[in-house]
Formats: C-alpha cells, structure tokens, sequence
C-alpha cells in the first residue's frame, strides 16, 4: 500500500528507503510517482514540498530467541557527494584536504585536476567537515540540502556556493532569501563567466553549466 510523503529539507529517497524499510528504487519507479519523476530528475535531488508515493507497510520484526544473545547486523547504504572547491573563480586542483564526520577515522584526500573531490557517504549522515589543510579553512558540508536546478531555491543555492550571488545584508534569514534581481545579476555574471550569451535567464545551456560547475 503506497501513502503520500511530503518531502522535507535533507529528505532523498536512497536515505528514507533504509529508515522507513522500503526498497527506493522501486518505490520511484511506482506509476502513481509519475508525475514527481516528470519534474524530478532524480529520486535523490527533491524539493521540500514535494509529494511522493511510498510504502507504508510495518516492516518485518527481527526474530529474538529468547534466553540467548540476540545479534543483529545493519548495512547502511551509501551515496556519493560530490563537491567542487574553487576560489574566485579558479578551481582548486590537487589541493589536499581531511574529511570527518563520515565515519570513525578522518579521509585524507585531494581534489581531481578540476578542483572536485567525492565522497562515499552513509545516508544517515547529515552534515561532514572537509579541512583543507593548506590554507587552514574548514567548509561544513550538508547532504540532501541542495534543491532541484529546475527550482528558483536550487538556482540561488548554486550560484551561491559558486560565488556569483551574494547577499547585500548580513544574517542567515538574508543569505538564504531570494533577491530576483540579484539573481538575474548572478546569472548574467556566470554565463559571462562561462561564455555564455548573457541573458539573466535559465536557459538549457546554463543550467547544463550551472550544475556541472557546481557538481550536481
């Protein structure tokens, strides 16, 4: 039996198929979520808001053999987060760095000769640390917070990680509000960057370039 789902901030099916016993895959392959597969590209890039159709059925319980040890192993699936490090514009090749907060022991590493680094991460996870050791700076990392491109939210969010949209005042509820012509500016500065014609608009080449240049 399927029930309506509406997704929530950090919500992805590959990490609600695991916690709510469900095989995700399947259930975004259901017909009745057509039409969020229409609008979606992906089951794991969601809009919180959005409505998707999943099983809701009591997962089976574990047998315990009573007057013994019971012992029980759990897999936690993993998804791959992939990030692209730059400065001012200018990728960070090669550049070293530590991730924690994935597991038990730190992830030493180096971005690819395009400033991306990837990361192997349990679906429970919601936010890791990447240091980089050079230049003594730690970024936070949150997984499943980046909205669809195709929303105004995953349009803002892009450009700001990439450093074309900034706020004009400081303070969380400012950094995260949609300023519209802010974000025309924004995107005429990357398309310029990018060699673009430079409309301020979300056409299909840039939105093709804005997810490649920030990594999903």
């Amino acid at each position: 039996m399927l029930k309506p789902y509406v997704i929530r901030q950090g919500d992805y099916l590959s990490k609600l198929g695991p916690a709510r016993g469900f095989n995700p895959e399947t259930a975004w392959a259901d017909p009745k979520n057509d039409p969020i597969r229409k609008k979606r590209t992906s089951m794991n890039m969601l809009q919180p808001g959005d409505v998707v159709w999943l099983p809701d059925e009591p997962r089976p319980r574990l047998p315990v053999a009573g007057g013994s040890t019971n012992a029980y192993t759990a897999r936690i699936p993993k998804v791959t987060v992939k990030l692209k490090l730059q400065v001012g514009g200018v990728a960070l090749a090669k550049e070293p760095y530590v991730i924690r907060g994935v597991g038990p022991e730190p992830i030493d590493g180096a971005t690819d000769e395009n400033g991306f680094l990837s990361a192997k991460v349990k679906v429970h996870v919601r936010e890791f640390e990447v240091e980089l050791t050079k230049r003594k700076r730690s970024l936070r990392v949150r997984v499943g917070d980046m909205d669809p491109i195709n929303e105004l939210t995953g349009v803002q969010k892009r450009l700001t990680h990439l450093g074309f949209y900034l706020p004009t005042k400081t303070g969380t509820e400012n950094f995260e509000a949609l300023d519209a012509r802010q974000i025309v500016s924004a995107l005429r500065a990357f398309q310029s960057s990018k060699g673009i014609k430079v409309t301020g608009k979300m056409d299909d080449e840039t939105s093709k370039a804005l997810v490649a240049a920030s990594g999903s």
